[in-house]
C-alpha cells in the first residue's frame, strides 16, 4: 500500500482570501492577536502583496513569512534589506520544513529584486541558522530607574499630538543624517506610523525649547519591569536637556525597575549612562544573512570612496581583491576615484582582503574589528579599518518587525 505524498507550493502576492487565512494562521501562533497583523500590513500604504509569502498543502495555506522592505543608511549611501517577520506555520503542518522552503525561495526573490542582505529579529536561532542566518549581537545598555530630571528654564515637556508629527520626522532627518543602521523614514512612513503597533505599544513625549519641539522620546508601554527606550533624538540646542526627556520617559511605565537602551557612543545619553554605572549586555536577537554583496558594494561605492578620501591613501593608487565567501570583487582606486568590478585588472597588483559574509555585514553597520587571527597580515587589517570605520550606529525599535 503506497501513501501518497501531500503537494506542496510556495507562492506570494496572495488574493484577500488567502491573506485573511494567513491572518488567521498568525492569530493562532501568536498571542497579540489578529489585529496586530492586520494593522501592520493593511495600513501600511506602501504595503506590496508580492511581498506576503505562505506555503500550501495540499490547497491549504498552512505557513507564512512576511517581507518588510527596509531601507538603512550606510553614511551616505543606502542599502535594501529585506526585513523577515510574522513567521507563523499552522501547528497541525509542522515539521514539514514549510517556513524553510519560504525563506529559500524569499531570498531568491529577494536578489532578483535588488535586496542586499536580509535581518530578522529572533530569539530561537538554531532554526533561522539551519536556513543560512547568522546572529549578529549588538550591544544595550541597563540602569536602575532614575529619578525625575526637571528641565532647565524655557524648557518643558509635553505629550505627544498628532499635529506634532512632521516636527518628530523633521527632528529625525536631522539627528541621523548619515547615522548608520537608521531607516530612512519617507512621508507615508510618517502618515502611517501612528496606526501601526509600534506606536500603539509605546508612550512618546516632547521637549519643547520656549515653544518650539527640539526633542522627542519613545518607551516601551509595558507592565514589566524593564522597559525599553525605542528611541530618543534631539536636535543640537537641547541636547543637554536630553536627560530631562528621558527620566520624564522613565517615570511612564508602572512597575519599572530599570530602563533598557541602544545608545550610540555620540548620544548624549550614552554618557549618562556611563555615569550613572550602566550594565552593558549583549542583545541577541538580530540575525542576518547577505543576498547580493555585488550590489551591496555597488550602493556602497560613494561612501567607500569618501571614506578612502579622508584617509592616508587618498593620493595613492589601491588595487583590492576581497573575498566574501565565494564571491569575488576588485575594487581599484585611481587619481582619487573608486571603481568595483567583477574582473581582475590583469596589471594590477592586489592586496587581498578576506571576509566572511557575516563579518562584512558586521564591518558595514558597525566597523570592522580585527581579530586575532587578522594580526598576521596588518597592512589588509588597515585597509579593512579604512574601508569600514567604527559607525555610531543605532536600529531604532519603533522599526521592528
Amino acid at each position: 500500500m503506497t501513501t501518497n505524498s501531500p503537494s506542496i507550493a510556495v507562492a506570494n502576492a496572495p488574493d484577500e482570501q488567502q491573506l485573511e487565512s494567513i491572518f488567521t494562521i498568525l492569530d493562532e501562533v501568536f498571542s497579540v492577536g489578529k489585529a496586530f497583523f492586520q494593522d501592520r500590513l493593511l495600513k501600511d500604504s506602501s504595503y506590496d502583496p508580492q511581498t506576503t509569502w505562505y506555503a500550501s498543502v495540499d490547497g491549504q495555506i498552512a505557513s507564512t513569512v512576511q517581507i518588510f522592505p527596509l531601507r538603512i543608511r550606510v553614511g551616505q549611501a543606502e542599502l535594501k534589506i529585506g526585513g523577515i517577520g510574522s513567521v507563523g506555520t499552522d501547528p497541525n503542518y509542522r515539521g514539514m520544513g514549510l517556513a524553510h522552503r519560504i525563506l529559500h525561495a524569499q531570498c531568491e526573490w529577494m536578489k532578483r529584486n535588488d535586496y542586499d542582505a536580509t535581518l530578522l529579529l529572533a530569539v530561537i536561532h538554531a532554526f533561522y541558522e539551519k536556513a543560512g542566518w547568522k546572529l549578529i549581537p549588538e550591544k544595550a545598555y541597563s540602569i536602575a530607574k532614575p529619578a525625575l530630571i526637571e528641565p532647565s528654564e524655557g524648557f518643558d515637556i509635553i505629550p505627544f499630538e498628532p499635529q506634532h508629527l512632521q516636527k518628530l520626522r523633521s527632528i529625525y532627518e536631522q539627528f541621523n543624517d548619515k547615522r548608520t543602521y537608521t531607516l530612512i523614514r519617507d512621508k507615508a512612513y510618517w502618515d502611517d506610523l501612528l496606526s501601526w503597533p509600534a506606536w500603539y505599544q509605546a508612550d512618546c513625549r516632547l521637549l519643547r525649547h520656549n515653544g518650539r519641539i527640539v526633542a522627542y522620546g519613545l518607551i516601551e508601554k509595558t507592565e514589566g519591569e524593564k522597559p525599553f527606550i525605542q528611541e530618543l533624538a534631539y536636535l543640537p540646542e537641547a541636547a543637554d536637556e536630553a536627560a530631562a526627556l528621558f527620566t520624564a520617559l522613565c517615570q511612564l511605565p508602572p512597575n519599572a525597575t530599570h530602563v533598557l537602551a541602544k545608545w550610540p557612543d555620540d548620544h548624549k545619553l550614552a554618557d549618562y549612562y556611563k555615569q550613572h554605572h550602566a550594565e552593558q549586555f549583549e542583545l541577541n536577537v538580530s540575525m542576518w544573512k547577505m543576498i547580493d554583496c555585488r550590489s551591496m558594494f555597488r550602493k556602497l561605492q560613494p561612501e567607500l570612496e569618501q571614506r578612502i578620501h579622508h584617509s592616508e591613501f587618498a593620493h595613492l593608487p589601491l588595487h583590492l581583491e576581497l573575498h566574501i565567501g565565494v564571491n569575488r570583487l576588485w575594487l581599484h582606486y585611481r587619481n582619487q576615484r573608486l571603481s568595483i568590478s567583477g574582473q581582475p585588472d590583469p596589471g594590477a597588483a592586489y592586496v587581498t582582503l578576506r571576509l566572511d559574509p557575516y563579518r562584512l555585514i558586521s564591518s558595514v553597520i558597525f566597523g570592522y574589528q580585527p581579530a586575532e587571527e587578522d594580526e598576521a597580515d596588518e597592512a589588509a587589517s588597515k585597509l579593512l579599518q579604512v574601508l569600514f570605520p567604527k559607525q555610531q550606529a543605532v536600529f531604532y525599535l519603533t522599526d521592528k518587525f
